[in-house]
């Protein structure tokens, strides 16, 4: 934009330059000049400002059309990955609601498995029972007589073998409507899964139909690239997104040191209170004996080491953190950009991948940006604790919202190359305190 500011300036200053040419001579010039040969010089030049002129004109035009495009384009871009991020995520919580119901259809078959070994061994039982009582009943008080059996043994068996077969009863009866409840719950967790495979398909669809779509609208900025972008107008963005992560990252060190100095605040005056409830309680224990107040002197002492918080360190997990996605690391930190943008450096690692493969958290950490931003696409930055960040650029979506706790290793995006990039690929930064520094040698090898 700069070079054709700078073209416009000078076609501005040769304008100026043919109107002083054309501004009316003395008169002693005119008599010199009166031949055809100046009136033709004079026509050719009024001819030529106003080609200048219309060219001014027209430039202006291309530019401010061409401008008013990009920025539309590239709002149609930001909704299309936007939308896709947040299909792929419904997708994502779509498959794992849908093994959830795999898995309780797998406990209810062998609950009912269960139950109905139970049921079948509870009708053996009874069927003992019954053929015993038979037994029982069959025999009479002569045969007890000659065996020499009591026959209040006989009566008491009796009364037993019709308890247990009542006992036996009750248990199919309350397995059977174990049984029923069983089925109706299947039914119910069927009808679910076939309601969530629906419900996947038509998302399927609809991630398909924006796909199409993203792919539409980028082939349109593409072209607007080709009409508009330069090599220098490239550099210019670039310095113009970085500086624009830049103050971004700045205002959330700016929020988190507010808020560090908050929770410094509330604690100081939370010790500031102990410390005067403890030397209101010295006081009052002043009048008791020595000994008790050594003892009671060195029970508060203990209590206020234990209260104490045990903060870590970023710091420390230095050669620790998880590299953030598998991929050929491409750009380097430190590592000149090419073209017109070489005297600019990569301040971080540019990871080739595959589209869709997992972005994991290098450590664990706060979602504190997740969302579209010009130039990296979907981003997200994740807070550490201690003044550091970990920011994630390019990706195809965002697992993770604004608030989020993540642990090191989680997955929190998918490789993309929303932002305008021509290949998939992670661009994986660290800062500390806002300015970058080299993540490879923090990741584990």
């Amino acid at each position: 934009m700069n070079r054709l500011s700078g073209r416009l300036a000078r076609l501005c200053c040769l304008s100026a330059a043919l109107a002083a040419l054309l501004a009316p001579a003395p008169p002693e010039v005119h008599a010199a000049a009166a031949d055809s040969s100046s009136t033709k010089q004079r026509s050719s030049l009024q001819k030529e400002q106003r080609t200048i002129k219309g060219q001014i004109s027209t430039i202006k035009k291309d530019i401010e059309q061409k401008e008013a495009r990009v920025d539309s384009a590239n709002k149609e871009l930001r909704a299309s990955e936007k939308a896709i991020s947040d299909s792929n995520r419904t997708l994502k919580e779509l498959s794992e609601k849908k093994s959830a119901v795999e898995n309780q259809l797998a406990d209810l078959k062998r609950e009912a498995d269960i139950v109905g070994m139970h049921v079948t061994e509870a009708e053996d039982l009874v069927a003992e029972i019954t053929r015993a009582q038979f037994l029982n009943s069959r025999r009479h008080p002569w045969q007890a007589a000659l065996t020499g059996d009591n026959p209040n043994d006989i009566s008491r068996m009796s009364a037993i073998l019709q308890y247990m077969a009542r006992e036996q009863d009750r248990t199919i009866d309350r397995l059977a409507n174990r049984r029923k409840n069983i089925e109706v719950v299947t039914v119910k967790t069927n009808a679910t899964q076939k309601e969530l495979a629906r419900i996947e398909s038509d998302e399927q669809k609809n991630r398909e139909n924006l796909e199409k779509e993203k792919s539409r609208r980028e082939s349109a900025i593409n072209e607007l690239k080709k009409e508009l972008n330069t090599q220098r107008e490239r550099y210019e963005q670039l310095v113009k997104n970085d500086r624009q992560l830049t103050n971004l990252i700045a205002s959330i060190d700016k929020k988190i040191a507010e808020a560090a100095a908050r929770e410094r605040a509330r604690k100081a005056a939370l010790a500031k209170a102990e410390q005067e409830k403890a030397r209101r309680e010295a006081q009052k224990k002043s009048q008791t004996s020595k000994s008790r107040q050594t003892a009671k002197s060195g029970k508060s002492s203990s209590s206020r080491t234990v209260a104490a918080p045990a903060t870590g360190s970023f710091g420390k997990l230095r050669g620790k953190l998880t590299m953030p996605t598998q991929g050929k690391i491409v750009a380097r930190f430190g590592q000149k950009r090419e073209g017109a943008a070489s005297d600019l450096s990569w301040r971080g690692l540019l990871i080739s991948g595959k589209m869709g493969q997992d972005v994991v958290a290098t450590a664990g950490g706060t979602v504190v940006f997740a969302d579209w931003m010009r130039g990296f696409g979907n981003l997200m930055i994740l807070d550490h604790g201690s003044n550091y960040l970990s920011v994630y650029a390019n990706n195809e979506s965002l697992f993770k919202s604004v608030g989020d706790t993540v642990k090191q290793g989680e997955t929190i995006a998918s490789v993309g190359r929303s932002g305008g990039e021509d290949s998939p690929g992670l661009y994986f930064e660290l800062r500390y305190k806002g300015k970058p520094f080299d993540p490879a040698r923090w990741i584990a090898k």
